[in-house]
């Protein structure tokens, strides 16, 4: 709009060095902003409050590298992440819901993946993910950790391909989410979740593939979101088991 306040530059910079044929190291910094969603800008004006919100501006640091070693592929990166006039949700007496800037919100965590190719027909990916998200003085909320923010995920893939069938992958995954603060108050945790997946692909012809998988292969009781608002717990219940068949057919 024609708000300068909305006005905003976004500078980046990347660096990468490969020192060898199997290895590269990278250094990355970034600048942004998100401006306020129209659902938050206008959500409520209460009598005695009369706020506007600002965008909120990010910087970004990144370090990471990739490491090939025989039949393994190894990709690490630390990052960092400020964000300036975070908009963080109010409740005032009557438990009117409204949203301000607050001040400062920290985001540092490690990122690591790894692949391997173990024999001719057995592989795996695995992903892991630590990080800590948390309010930085804020008024109301303190250091406090912000919710819905696991500070742990992982996801484990085991694929088969054999060779007795060609054309055709199975794939085994294991999803874990770890447990996660309710509130931005941290006054209680969800116990987070484990899944199990499993997923088939065969593809007899080039132009056509036969799907199936199940997921939450062990029928696990889960709540995707879980959360405290207006001081009741609200769970949003996770899919039971689920069978999927499917063919898909490309037209030449």
């Amino acid at each position: 709009g024609n708000d300068p306040s909305f006005h905003h530059l976004s500078p980046k910079f990347d660096i990468g060095y490969r020192y060898s044929r199997q290895g590269r190291v990278y250094l990355r910094y970034a600048n942004g902003f998100r401006i306020p969603q129209a659902s938050r800008l206008y959500r409520l004006k209460t009598n005695n409050i009369g706020f506007s919100l600002r965008p909120e501006t990010t910087d970004t640091y990144e370090l990471g590298g990739r490491l090939r070693w025989r039949s393994q592929a190894i990709d690490l990166a630390l990052y960092r992440m400020n964000i300036d006039d975070t908009i963080v949700r109010r409740e005032n007496a009557v438990k009117e819901r409204f949203y301000v800037n607050g001040g400062r919100t920290l985001h540092y965590g490690v990122e690591a993946a790894i692949d391997s190719q173990w024999t001719q027909e057995v592989s795996t990916k695995l992903a892991y993910s630590y990080s800590k998200h948390h309010f930085e003085s804020d008024p109301v909320f303190g250091d406090n950790t912000q919710r819905s923010a696991p500070r742990d995920t992982a996801n484990l893939r085991v694929f088969y391909r054999p060779g007795w069938l060609p054309g055709m992958t199975g794939m085994v995954e294991w999803v874990h989410v770890g447990d996660w603060w309710m509130d931005d108050k941290n006054t209680k945790k969800y116990g987070g979740y484990d899944l199990a997946n499993l997923k088939m692909l065969y593809s007899p012809r080039k132009d056509l593939d036969l799907l199936f998988r199940i997921e939450n292969l062990t029928d696990e009781v889960y709540a995707e979101r879980a959360e405290i608002s207006f001081g009741k717990e609200k769970y949003t219940p996770g899919a039971p088991r689920e069978f999927f068949v499917g063919i898909r057919y490309r037209m030449s």
